[in-house]
C-alpha cells in the first residue's frame, strides 16, 4: 500500500494520494484555525518589498518593469525605466527602500549596475556603474545584494568586493577586501558586518577598518549575517549558527552542527528564528538554547533538491507571529504560506488561493497585511490575524 501511494505521488496522480499516504506513514501536516483572507490582488511576479510607512509596495510586473503600487488603492503609481537593457522578467532580484522612503534600489541583472528611484516620482535618482576587476576588463564585481544604511545616505552592495556607495551622488565611499555573501549594517550605522564562505568581519563605516573578525572556526559561512536590534550580537549561519558579542568580538555561544540556518531577529529581539529542515526553531538570542519549534512537514521528501523545506521566514512588526514560506520542491505547500503564533505555536492561518509556488512573504509595516507574491504571475494582500 505504501509502495502504491508514494508512486503516485511521483506521478502527481492527486493531493488526495498524497494525503493519505502520509496519514499512513504517520506524518504531519501543519493545519491552521481559519484560512486567509485575500483583500486585493496584483498582478505582480518578483520579490516584494513594502515602502517604510506602508502604502507603497516595490515589485516587478510580468512584463519584466519595476514598479511602484498604491497599497490602499491598487493601483500603479510608477513604472521604474531602466539604465540599461535587463531581462527582469526571469529575475528574482530584490527592490530595497531606504529607511526614509525617499529612494528604492536594485541591482540589475547585468550585475554590475545599481539603480536609484525617486519613489515620489518614479525617476532615476542614482545609477551606479560597479568597476570590473578582471585586468582585461571583461568581468564585473558581481553584485548580489543590497542593503541601505540606517540614515540612508548609504548603499552597500555584496559581491566579490563589499562596496559603500553615496546614494545621492553614486560615488565610491569605501572598499572593503571581503568576498561578501551578505552584509548588515549595525542599528546605529556605525558599523557593518560581512561574512564570505571562510572569513567574516565587523568593519568601521568611516575608515573601513576591522574592528573585529568573524572567525567560523574551521568550519564556513553561509548566506545570513544580521545584528541584533539593540546592536549588541551579530548572528551568521554555515556550518552551525554563533552568535559574537559586537563590543568585544567574542563568541556569545554557537549551535550543534547544522541545526539550523538563516536566523531572523523578531523586532523586539526577542525570539530568533531560524530554518531547520522542514520546521522553524525559536532560540533564545542570548544563550542559544532553543525554545520552541513550529513543526512543518516531515517525510516523503522526494525530489532531487535540497533538505530544506522551509524558504523564508518573515516576522511580523509586533513579533507576536511570523510567516512561514515552504520551497518550491515541495509541492503540497509551495503555494500555501502559514502564519504562526510563536507564543503558542500553533498555526493561526493558511494563505491559500496562489496557483503557483509563493516566492515572497512581507508584512506590511504596521502589521495589518500580508504580501505574497508567486509563479501564477499574481501578487495577494491579505488580512492579517490580530
Amino acid at each position: 500500500m505504501v509502495v502504491l501511494l508514494v508512486a503516485g505521488l511521483l506521478a502527481g496522480i492527486t493531493p488526495l494520494v498524497y494525503t493519505q499516504a502520509r496519514r499512513i506513514l504517520g506524518l504531519y501536516d501543519p493545519t491552521a484555525s481559519s484560512d486567509g483572507v485575500t483583500l486585493r490582488t496584483l498582478p505582480l511576479r518578483g520579490p516584494v518589498a513594502y515602502s517604510p510607512d506602508g502604502h507603497t509596495l516595490a515589485s516587478w510586473s510580468d512584463n519584466g518593469a519595476g514598479e511602484l503600487w498604491d497599497v490602499d488603492k491598487g493601483t500603479r503609481r510608477h513604472v521604474l525605466p531602466f539604465a540599461v537593457n535587463t531581462h527582469a522578467r526571469y529575475s528574482h532580484r530584490k527592490m530595497v527602500f531606504a529607511p526614509d522612503g525617499d529612494t528604492v534600489a536594485t541591482e540589475l541583472d547585468d550585475g554590475r549596475t545599481i539603480q536609484i528611484w525617486d519613489t515620489q516620482t518614479g525617476a532615476t535618482r542614482t545609477v551606479i556603474k560597479v568597476p570590473v576587476t578582471h585586468p582585461d576588463g571583461l568581468v564585473p564585481l558581481r553584485v548580489s545584494k543590497l542593503v541601505y544604511s540606517p540614515d540612508s545616505r548609504t548603499i552597500a552592495a555584496t559581491g566579490d568586493r563589499l562596496q559603500l556607495w553615496d546614494v545621492a551622488t553614486g560615488a565610491l565611499r569605501r572598499q572593503i577586501d571581503v568576498s561578501a555573501r551578505d552584509a548588515a549594517f549595525a542599528p546605529d550605522g556605525r558599523t557593518i558586518a560581512a561574512v564570505a564562505e571562510r572569513q567574516g568581519g565587523i568593519w568601521d563605516v568611516a575608515t573601513g577598518a576591522q574592528v573585529h573578525p568573524l572567525d567560523p572556526s574551521g568550519g564556513r559561512f553561509a548566506w545570513t549575517v544580521a545584528f541584533a536590534p539593540d546592536g549588541r550580537t551579530v548572528v551568521a549561519d554555515g556550518d552551525r549558527v554563533r552568535a559574537w558579542d559586537t563590543a568585544t568580538g567574542a563568541v556569545r555561544w554557537s549551535s550543534g552542527p547544522y541545526e539550523g540556518s538563516k536566523p531572523v531577529y523578531a523586532p523586539d529581539g526577542s525570539l530568533l528564528a531560524e530554518r531547520s529542515g522542514d520546521d522553524v526553531r525559536l532560540v533564545d538570542p542570548a544563550s542559544g538554547k532553543k525554545l520552541r519549534t513550529l513543526r512543518g512537514l516531515h517525510g516523503l521528501l522526494i525530489w532531487g533538491g535540497s533538505n530544506q523545506q522551509v524558504d523564508q521566514v518573515t516576522w511580523a512588526p509586533d513579533s507576536h507571529t511570523l510567516v512561514v514560506r515552504h520551497s518550491t520542491g515541495n509541492e503540497s505547500w509551495a503555494n500555501t504560506p502559514q502564519v504562526w503564533d510563536v507564543r503558542t505555536g500553533t498555526a493561526l492561518q493558511l494563505l491559500k488561493g496562489h496557483k503557483g509556488p509563493v516566492h515572497d512573504v512581507a508584512y506590511s509595516p504596521d502589521g495589518r497585511t500580508i504580501t505574497t507574491v508567486s509563479g501564477d504571475g499574481t501578487a495577494r494582500i491579505w488580512r492579517a490575524t490580530p
